[in-house]
This record gives structure tokens, C-alpha cells and sequence, in this order.
């Protein structure tokens, strides 16, 4: 395959994998149907030839999630077909893999029965991948001699597994098989976009070769063709998936609904067409889902209770299936443990990470980091972005800007916003929506550049307001003496705390604007964005470090200081002398910051071309022309090290004492955000007259926390005016 194999409808099978047990009681099926860490080469038309092994805890969620059923020959058998032939009693990751134990249902044919008996069947499951790490060139290695692509299945989904026999070309040894061919064939008929895919890859790999005759006996078969039907909609594997999917598309379908108050545009009713029937398909197959279980269930009641029966395995994990993924209420009421319920909370915030649509640009990784590994230990993290994060508590957070006041919620709605308001002192008010929200994600603007978050060190936090570093200072060596003692050589341990302070904005925004556009969350979210970038570009750069003030790298003492070579004066031998006063272990990665005015003025003194250039270009007089990035990244270099624009920086050459360059290693600045950034609507402004009449405008207050400094002076050199 020239690209990588599919992550849908694929089947592995482990032989030996299904154990009979009687014991007196219900006849039942156990084993492993996937093994952990075992490197196996799979050689498959669909697939491709690659090495595949499964991490531990690739199952956890799925089997919290949902129960997968129990199919003979994954429902191919002409006999059994598609009937699930148990119920899972025990479902768990233990030290080799996935294991599992099914209570056999009555009326199993007896040669099936004797089959699974004689323990001549192996185990197979069906999954779709959820998370993986694919490497293309991996090193040949033991496990891997010919260097193929290697795949690490991190997190899959499971819908149902169960005993199978083995084609006759498998041998009979213990290991793992693909049987992707054998058994999703159909699956792929019915997907004309996977099966022309994978037609056109193996029509790109076959080499051309000279044209012989076909020997008569191996004439080859004219090919029938294949009606291709696509019914419901496959992205959506999960029932979570589904239902999740079908909220999306109900608040879709409403929005456009209150949008137009006519008929709509040809290309809006197309969209609403094929949302109304994705909505109806899915929903559906959420019915017929439900139904089948229940009757699953029944038929399982109905069975016979075995009597003093002793089961001699750990307790299963528990699965249970939670409607909603942004409930935080029903997590609590369905996890057994207190560490169950935390992973619940982590692994459904990560979710709607995954499915959220996030603004262009954002870092997602950076997201899932900070509910990953420097979340709190209440997770104010994770449970802000599942109260935040839900369709109903955005169209809640909508209508309150809008309206201001909750009258106009549904119920659904009014609890939603309920659960994520809350009175303490780090939160309050309404929590913009995270998806819109700059302190989870740095969705950034074009209407200012602020650099400092693209090229600094950012500490977020939660469950608090402070943030400690450690420093240390660089060790001395020296020669001795024979039998001399030694010396203290270092190093100077520090620990500066990070104290991070409010800092807010407040907007009006009249009636009429707020009624007449429905995307008002997302267009002031992007206003109050361009605000704090603007409000920080400058805090960072000047704030003078005292009360609630940042401590900006272009002030005093922020850095080590040096002077220019000429009073009153700026020339190009300074930032050569600035670049050498700069400890080698702090210049390896280090940049300069200035205003563009001050890079301007310095290129007009490279005549040569020597300081300036732009990256990827060669020295020449003028070539180093500074980009616009609302990042501040210029694309270019003075002396080899990039520069970044800080546009509150001074930009006199000649004014004394003025610091108009610091050349430092970017990460020794570090700038800490408090997760969240909350909105208040003042419902009626007032004209301020007395007496006060309306104005027709909301007043809109939004605030969040953060502050920033250096960690280490000695990291930097500013350039001052002598």
C-alpha cells in the first residue's frame, strides 16, 4: 500500500484463543482474543504488508464504553448467522492482553458445540483504530528483519468477537492473522469510496510488465460487476460516536432554521437536506441498536440462574454506556471508584477534544497535554471542557449574550449552564465555551502580534494561582592539586513563583447586533482575543514586575544589561558585541526581539548583507525583508538567530539609556495562564445622565488570569543607549 492501511472493519484472530469450561455449571467460553506487545506481519489485499502489534490499554475505553457482542464466524456462519451466541460476564485487560469470559447461550448446533469443546477454535475480534503510532521507515530489527512500516495500535474500538476456525493455508502454530479479507469483502462492496481507494493503490503498484500470452488453461475470468450501495453513514462507529454525531446535527439543523427567515439559498437547502437525513439515518441506527440490546438482555433473563456457583476470576470491569459524554453527572453516579471516575472524566474531555472543530491554527496536542499530565487533582481541566464544551451549554452561553439573561433557555439548556457557573474566586460569571476560549486554546489574531506566546515558554495552570520553576545556576570545574581540597563549584538552586493576576476587558455591543447575528459567540471570542494579545504584547514587553503588573523583558534588571560601544548611538558592532556577551549555554537557542522600526533602521546600516538575511536565502544588501505574522515571527536573521517583532519595544537608536534589542533564549521568558477565561453581561447600560435612561446596549465584561517574567537575568542581554 502506498499509503497507510485502513483503520475500519479490520479482524485479527489468535489461535489458541478459545478455551471451553463446564465445570457443572452454564457452559462457557474463555481466553484472549488479542494478545499485547506481540509484533505480528500482516499480508493482506485490503490491508497492505506492515508489522502491527496492541499496546496495553488499547481496550480500556471500549470496554468501559459499550459491550461487544458474541458472534460465531463473525456472523458469516450459514447455520448460526448473525445470532450472538452469549452473554460477557468478564470483560478486562489483564497482563497478556484482552481477556474475556462468555456465558454460552442454549441451543448452539452440537458439532459447534463439541468443536469449542475439543478447544479446536481460535479467537477473533473486529475493531476499528481509534489511536496509533505508524512509523514508515522504521530500523530492521529482530521482530522486524525486512524493515517494513510498523503500526502501534494505541486505543481501539470493539463491536463484537468470538470463536472462528482458520482458513487451510494458516498454520496450525500459535500467533496472530489477519482475516480482513476473508470476512469484510462485503463490508467493502458496500463503501465504493474504500473500494475504489484501495482499487486505485493496487493499481498504482503494479509494475508494468511485458505482455505474454495467458496460457488456456489460466484464462483469466472476466470480473462481474459489483452493485455498489452506500445506506447508513459508517464514520460513526460507536453508539457515543452516533449520538453525539445526531446532537451536532440537531443544533446544526436549529441554527439554520432561526438563521433565514425565508426560503432558503439552493446551496443552504442542500446542506440542510443532508443534514436532516444523516439526523434520521443515525437515529435509526441508535433505535435499532437500543432494541436489539434490550432484547439481548431479556433473552438473557430468561435463562436459567446457575445455583452455587463460585466464580474463581477478579471482579470484571464494569461497562456501562453513558449517553452524553459532556454528563458529568452520570460519570459520577456510574463510576465504582473514585479512579474510575477520574479516567471517565479524562478520557471523555479528550474525546471532545478530538471532535470538537477547533479554530485554524490551534494546538491540540498542547490541549490534550494539559488534561493529560497538568490537569488539578479535582480535573478543573477535563470537567471545564465537558461543561463548557457541550452543544447545549453553547447555545445557553449564546442566548445569554444575546438576550442577556437566561429566560429564553430550554431546560436542557438551563442545566447545562447550571453545572459550569459556579461563585469562587477563580471562576464566576458564564466560562466562555473552550472551543473560543484563548486561555485553553491560543487561537491568536490578525489585528496584533503578540510573540511572546509563539516563541516563549507558557505554563498553564488550575486548582490555584501559582506556578514555581527551578532554577539552577552553571557548575564550575577547576584543576587541583594532588591532595588539595576541594571547592564549592555550584550550583545556585532557585525557586521563583509565578503569582498570575486578573486582567479584563469590557465591550458593548448593542441589541440589535446581538439579535440580528447568530455567531456572535464566536465573533466576540475573537475580539476579546485580539484585546488580551494586544494587552499581554505590551505587559511582556514594558510591565514593570510590580503589584499585578508582568515583568516585561525589555525592562530593567529583566535581563543582563550592555551598553552600546558609542553614546547616543546604535551601529551594527553592538549586536555582534551583544551576541558574545551572551553565555554559550544560553546562546545555542537563542533569537533577538526588537521593534520592526528598530530592524529597519539596522538593516539600512548592512550594506553588505552580512547581519541581515532572510532565512533560506544567502547573504545580499536588502534581502532580509520582515514577514507579517501575527505571531511576530519576521522570517528573518541578524547574525544566524531569528528575530521576533515586539512592536511596544522603543525604536530610537539614539535616545540614552533606552533598551531597544534583547537577545535571550526565548524559553527563559515563561508566561503562566490560569485555565479560563469567563464573560458577565451588564443586561441595560445607561447613558450616565440623571436620571440614567437605556441605551439599547448590553455591556459585556470578560476577564482571565496570567502573568509573565524571566526565569534566569543572566539567560538574556538587553542592548541599552549608552
Amino acid at each position: 500500500m502506498t499509503t497507510r492501511p485502513p483503520r475500519d472493519n479490520i479482524v485479527r484472530a489468535i489461535f489458541p484463543g478459545a478455551e471451553y469450561r463446564e465445570d457443572g455449571a452454564k457452559p462457557q467460553l474463555v481466553g484472549h482474543f488479542a494478545v499485547f506487545d506481540a509484533w505480528t506481519r500482516i499480508s493482506s489485499s485490503m490491508e497492505g504488508t506492515f508489522m502491527e502489534r496492541v499496546a496495553p490499554g488499547a481496550f480500556r475505553k471500549t470496554f468501559r464504553e459499550n459491550i461487544p457482542k458474541v458472534l460465531f464466524q463473525h456472523g458469516k456462519d450459514p447455520e448460526l448467522g448473525d445470532k450472538v451466541i452469549g452473554a460477557v460476564a468478564s470483560l478486562t485487560e489483564d497482563e497478556r492482553g484482552a481477556a474475556y469470559e462468555v456465558d454460552l447461550f442454549d441451543g448452539l448446533p452440537p458439532l459447534v458445540l463439541a468443536g469449542l469443546r475439543g478447544n479446536a477454535y481460535g479467537a477473533s475480534f473486529r475493531f476499528s483504530v481509534v489511536k496509533e503510532d505508524w512509523i514508515d521507515k522504521p530500523t530492521r530489527s529482530m521482530h522486524n528483519p525486512d524493515g517494513l512500516p510498523e503500526r502501534t495500535i494505541r486505543e481501539a474500538r470493539v463491536p463484537e468477537f468470538g470463536p472462528v476456525t482458520f482458513p487451510a493455508y494458516l498454520d496450525a502454530t500459535a500467533g496472530v492473522r489477519s482475516l480482513t479479507d476473508l470476512y469484510t469483502l462485503d463490508t467493502l462492496t458496500a463503501d465504493p469510496e474504500r473500494l475504489a481507494a484501495l482499487i486505485e493503490a493496487k493499481q498504482a503498484l503494479a509494475a508494468p510488465e511485458p505482455v505474454t500470452a495467458t496460457p488456456p488453461e489460466r484464462a483469466a475470468e472476466p470480473i462481474p460487476p459489483i452493485s455498489l450501495t452506500r445506506s447508513a453513514p459508517v464514520e460513526y462507529i460507536s453508539r457515543e460516536e452516533k449520538v453525539s454525531r445526531v446532537t451536532e446535527l440537531r443544533e446544526a439543523i436549529t441554527r439554520r432554521a432561526t438563521e433565514y427567515p425565508g426560503v432558503f439559498p439552493p446551496a443552504v437547502q442542500a446542506e440542510d437536506d443532508a443534514d436532516n437525513t444523516e439526523h434520521d439515518l443515525l437515529r435509526r441506527d441508535i433505535d435499532a441498536w437500543d432494541a436489539r440490546q434490550a432484547r439481548v438482555a431479556f433473552l438473557a433473563g430468561e435463562e436459567p440462574k446457575p445455583k452455587h456457583t463460585e466464580r474463581t476470576y477478579d471482579a470484571p470491569i464494569l461497562i456501562r454506556k453513558v449517553e452524553d459524554i459532556y454528563d458529568i453527572g452520570a460519570v459520577d453516579r456510574a463510576a465504582k471508584t473514585p479512579e474510575e471516575r477520574t479516567q471517565t472524566i479524562r478520557d471523555n474531555a479528550l474525546r471532545s477534544i478530538e471532535t470538537s472543530h477547533l479554530p485554524s491554527g490551534a494546538n491540540v496536542d498542547a490541549l490534550s497535554a494539559l488534561v493529560d499530565h497538568r490537569d488539578s487533582d479535582d480535573q478543573e481541566a477535563a470537567r471545564r471542557i465537558l461543561l463548557t464544551g457541550s452543544p447545549a451549554y453553547r447555545r445557553a452561553f449564546a442566548k445569554y449574550l444575546r438576550d442577556g439573561n437566561e429566560r429564553g433557555f430550554t431546560p436542557e439548556e438551563t442545566r447545562a449552564a447550571a453545572l459550569a457557573v459556579t461563585g469562587t474566586t477563580t471562576t464566576g460569571g458564564y466560562a466562555v465555551p473552550y472551543v473560543f476560549d484563548p486561555t485553553f486554546v491560543n487561537i491568536g489574531v490578525h489585528t496584533s502580534i503578540n510573540p511572546y506566546r509563539a516563541a516563549c515558554r507558557v505554563e498553564t495552570i488550575s486548582g490555584g494561582n501559582n506556578w514555581r520553576a527551578v532554577t539552577a545556576t552553571a557548575i564550575t570545574a577547576k584543576w587541583d592539586a594532588e591532595a588539595a581540597a576541594s571547592v564549592e563549584g555550584g550550583p545556585t538552586i532557585g525557586q521563583p513563583a509565578y503569582t498570575v493576576q486578573r486582567a479584563d476587558a469590557f465591550a458593548t455591543v448593542s441589541i440589535e447586533t446581538l439579535q440580528d447575528r447568530p455567531d456572535v459567540t464566536d465573533e466576540l471570542s475573537r475580539l476579546f482575543a485580539e484585546a488580551k494579545d494586544t494587552l499581554e504584547e505590551n505587559s511582556f514587553t514594558l510591565g514593570v514586575g510590580t503589584t499585578v503588573y508582568p515583568f516585561g523583558m525589555f525592562c530593567d534588571a529583566a535581563y543582563t544589561n550592555k551598553d552600546t560601544i558609542t553614546n547616543d548611538a546604535t551601529a551594527l558592532l553592538d549586536m555582534t558585541a551583544l551576541e558574545a556577551a551572551l553565555p554559550l549555554r544560553h546562546r545555542m537557542n537563542a533569537a533577538f526581539f526588537m521593534s520592526r522600526s528598530t530592524q529597519r533602521q539596522l538593516e539600512a546600516l548592512d550594506t553588505t548583507g552580512y547581519y541581515f538575511k532572510r532565512v533560506g536565502q544567502n547573504f545580499a544588501a536588502g534581502s532580509a525583508v520582515p514577514a507579517n505574522s501575527p505571531t511576530g515571527n519576521t522570517g528573518t536573521q541578524l547574525l544566524g538567530y531569528p528575530i521576533w517583532e515586539t512592536p511596544s519595544a522603543v525604536s530610537t537608536l539614539t535616545t540614552n539609556s533606552a533598551i531597544i534589542v534583547v537577545f535571550c533564549d526565548p524559553k527563559s521568558f515563561v508566561i503562566v495562564d490560569r485555565i479560563g477565561l469567563n464573560v458577565e453581561v451588564v443586561p441595560t447600560m445607561l447613558d450616565g445622565a440623571t436620571p440614567s435612561f437605556p441605551t439599547g446596549q448590553r455591556g459585556i465584561y470578560a476577564y482571565w488570569r496570567a502573568t509573565a517574567r524571566p526565569l534566569n537575568a543572566d539567560a538574556g542581554r538587553s542592548l541599552s543607549v549608552q
